[in-house]
């Protein structure tokens, strides 16, 4: 496919349609300052070197609980992990033991970088989680948009002294797993950088999995036509690992995560599946 810098600002570029997406991330902000001061956590872990190698912790309602990893979005150059401390707390509540994860940011710091950032923080997850009451041998990850790419970068990586896979599974939600389109999105790669060799090497299509790790996709069904072929794209690339994808009608790009909270949500409850966390209807 050709693409053209008008359609892919347009197609990748989610804060052009959904005109409340300011009113809905301010609405994260205030559930999150909630959950911080609600529930049993600690912020700002340090995982690494760099200044952003930091992630926050959600104690679960229960010991030797499976460990739910949470890859923030906002295209490698924005957001925080303190937006989705509400998150945090549903699947704490629920019975996992949360992990946050913050990285740096471009242009501070190169995409390859980031992906590094986040390998380190899954290692350092694997060899600290019984210390906050997590079991290690229970490793799941979920990430949004670019914290979507971020872990399916994870399922292709080898770790310390292990064989297989340290991942037991994962859901990407609004995943990019094709790089190449944002090569000319300029409201992005101005920030980026990318040209199309990068972009080929920091594509997960590029790639296999290590070992069987099962995964589920997920779009807001109201995201854009590319949103849904990068999830179409990555099932159709890994299909020995691709276990389903989930509908979500009536959602966009933004609400998504505040549907991912909701325990009635199909979302939540994959998730939820996904940990073998009783699933609560």
């Amino acid at each position: 496919m050709m693409y053209t810098e008008e359609f892919c600002n347009q197609q990748y570029n989610p804060r052009n349609s959904v005109k409340n997406h300011l009113e809905i991330m301010q609405g994260w902000q205030r559930k999150s300052e909630y959950a911080r001061a609600t529930w049993e956590c600690y912020l700002d872990v340090v995982y690494g070197l760099d200044q952003d190698e930091r992630l926050d912790v959600f104690i679960a309602s229960q010991p030797s609980a499976p460990c739910l990893i949470f890859i923030h979005g906002g295209y490698w150059r924005g957001s925080d992990k303190s937006e989705f401390s509400f998150i945090a707390k549903a699947f704490a509540k629920a019975g996992a033991t949360v992990f946050l994860f913050n990285y740096g940011l471009a242009p501070r710091v190169t995409l390859e970088m980031i992906v590094s950032q986040v390998q380190r923080g899954v290692q350092w997850v694997y060899d600290n989680a019984q210390q906050y009451g997590g079991n290690a041998e229970q490793l799941f990850l979920t990430g949004h948009s670019a914290g979507g790419h971020l872990t399916a970068m994870m399922m292709t990586m080898s770790w310390a002294n292990q064989q297989d896979s340290i991942i037991k599974g994962a859901i990407t939600l609004s995943g990019l797993f094709d790089l190449e389109p944002l090569v000319h999105a300029s409201f992005l790669n101005t920030v980026l950088q990318l040209d199309i060799p990068r972009a080929k090497q920091l594509s997960p299509t590029q790639f296999r999995p290590l070992s069987n790790i099962p995964f589920w996709t997920c779009v807001g069904a109201d995201e854009s036509e590319e949103f849904h072929r990068q999830n179409e794209l990555i099932a159709k690339t890994w299909p020995e690992n691709f276990q389903g994808d989930i509908s979500m009608p009536g959602c966009n790009h933004f609400d998504l995560m505040d549907a991912l909270a909701q325990t009635e949500s199909e979302v939540h409850q994959a998730i939820l599946k996904m940990l073998q966390i009783e699933v609560k209807k």
